[in-house]
């Protein structure tokens, strides 16, 4: 257990680099959004330019703040099993 911690913290173990059974769905979506977000810029003046760019600023935190919340709570039950493994 100590090992495996050390090494996450070390950056020397990242979960989230393995393969995900979805990727290549969501690669695909991506391309979606980046050519229909291609298509809207250039549809926008330089105002609607400037709000689009805040509204992705925006998304982007609020989409960082889930992952890191998702992370904890995983982390949180991880632990939990582990301590009743234990206790056990």
């Amino acid at each position: 257990m100590k090992d495996t911690l050390k090494d996450l913290w070390n950056g020397e173990l990242e979960p989230w680099s393995e393969k995900w059974q979805k990727e290549d769905e969501v690669r695909k979506l991506t391309g979606l959004l980046e050519r229909h977000k291609g298509e809207l810029e250039n549809e926008l003046g330089p105002k609607g330019k400037e709000t689009l760019k805040k509204y992705e600023d925006c998304y982007t935190e609020i989409e960082n703040l889930g992952y890191e919340n998702a992370f904890v709570k995983g982390f949180t039950l991880g632990v939990k099993l582990v301590a009743q493994a234990l206790i056990k």
